[in-house]
């Protein structure tokens, strides 16, 4: 199947994400927390297509519902019931979130979300943590390789030097230098995009003090403060922002809110989301798109919602909490240096060395990956994990086992390389 898709697509795939050397595996069909791939092989999924699926494959209630949605019209050049009743599902889960707008993706979202900050203020420039990713519009893909540089720079060839001039990067978790970057470009500055758990970074969550002194800040300069939530909306029941304490001015949501279909959406202050009201005529940021607030995201989004349940998000939390411990443990008995990141129901295994070999943490991450591939376990290739609602005990323990298993083999693979 790779070297077919090698003949029509670049690289053999429309995701840099989803590559894998020397060849990706293919999913064919999957169902609950099973992922099986073109070879008949299933495996327990722990990613979830990036954490997305929360509800895992295929949920029954999410099938029914995008199949009705369908069989009434996929898309129309009308508004719908459907994106009111998403809507309402969406500014029901948190004060914070007065007035809700879609997109189709998370990057759109986000896109929305700095050109609605920029209308709303008059001012052309934003500030981003060093690190984090938000996805693939320019003036966000700025220092989103995980590293702390302070020094703007795209991983993009070709990204125009105005691009990065206008991207301001300040240090995360750091709230004294954030402040003091944020207080230094204030009066051009239109917000301050934060990931409050960026995966990129580690998914090393954002303490309260730091972001007590972004809210501070921005509150004090007129400087909007946007809580990216597209990958770490999980981390609390109302949001991740809301769980570490802050409150933000816009959110900007995806993955888990859709139920599995293409979604983004901007949430927040009605006030800020009036750029967007074209009620009174033309508005200062126009938004349009062909598959916004489509009726068969919306349908998916509300089921999706109504099955996240505070219980069923504090089960599975549990569970994360269990699988980080035994996680830990592990590598605690291999005598490694590696770390295990994350809350609720989010992990990220973060390698380091293997004592007595030189081979590099990139390495070790792609060589654990393929091992637990090997034990029947999927996770990210960048150590990227989470816990779906179809999980339980059994699930937990399998991982546990498999995880066990795979590190053994990583190290003596690596001690074999030298």
């Amino acid at each position: 199947m790779y070297a077919r898709a090698r003949a029509v697509l670049p690289g053999g795939n429309s995701r840099t994400a989803v590559y894998n050397s020397p060849y990706p595996i293919y999913a064919a069909a999957g169902q609950g927390c099973r992922v099986v791939d073109l070879d008949g092989t299933s495996r327990l999924d722990f990613l979830g297509n990036s954490t997305t699926l929360v509800h895992g494959h295929a949920h029954p209630e999410i099938v029914a519902a995008i199949s009705e949605a369908a069989a009434r019209g996929t898309c129309f050049g009308l508004p719908t019931e459907a994106e009111v009743l998403f809507a309402e599902a969406l500014c029901a889960r948190s004060d914070a979130y007065e007035r809700a707008r879609f997109t189709s993706s998370g990057t759109e979202a986000v896109m929305m979300a700095v050109q609605a900050a920029r209308a709303h203020t008059g001012r052309p420039k934003i500030a981003k943590c060093a690190g984090s990713y938000h996805g693939a519009y320019d003036s966000v893909a700025v220092n989103n390789d995980g590293s702390g540089s302070l020094i703007s720079h795209s991983h993009t060839a070709g990204m125009p030097q105005a691009v990065l001039d206008n991207t301001i990067i300040i240090p995360f978790n750091d709230p004294e230098g954030a402040t003091e970057v944020l207080r230094a470009h204030a009066g051009e500055l239109a917000c301050a995009l934060i990931d409050p758990v960026p995966w990129r970074s580690g998914l090393v969550p954002a303490t309260a003090e730091y972001i007590a002194a972004l809210r501070a800040v921005c509150d004090e300069t007129g400087v909007l403060l946007v809580s990216d939530e597209v990958g770490s909306f999980r981390a609390g029941f109302h949001g991740a922002i809301d769980a570490i304490g802050g409150v933000a001015d816009l959110t900007v949501l995806g993955k888990v809110i859709g139920g599995g279909m293409p979604i983004g959406a901007v949430v927040g202050k009605a006030e800020v989301m009036a750029v967007f009201d074209p009620s009174e005529g033309k508005p200062k940021l126009p938004h349009s798109g062909s598959y916004n607030a489509n009726p068969v995201s919306m349908s998916a989004g509300v089921a999706s919602l109504r099955l996240l349940t505070e219980a069923e998000w504090k089960r599975i939390g549990g569970l994360g909490e269990q699988l980080r411990d035994t996680m830990r443990k592990t590598i605690a008995d291999n005598g490694l240096d590696w770390e295990v990141n994350g809350v609720e129901s989010l992990f990220r295994v973060v390698t380091g060395t293997v004592p007595d070999s030189s081979v590099n943490s990139a390495r070790l991450g792609h060589l654990l990956f393929q091992e637990l591939l090997l034990n029947g376990v999927l996770i990210g290739d960048s150590g990227l994990g989470c816990v779906s609602t179809p999980m339980g005990q059994q699930e937990v323990d399998t991982y546990a086992e498999a995880f066990d298993a795979a590190v053994g083999a990583v190290v003596e693979q690596a001690r074999a390389q030298g």
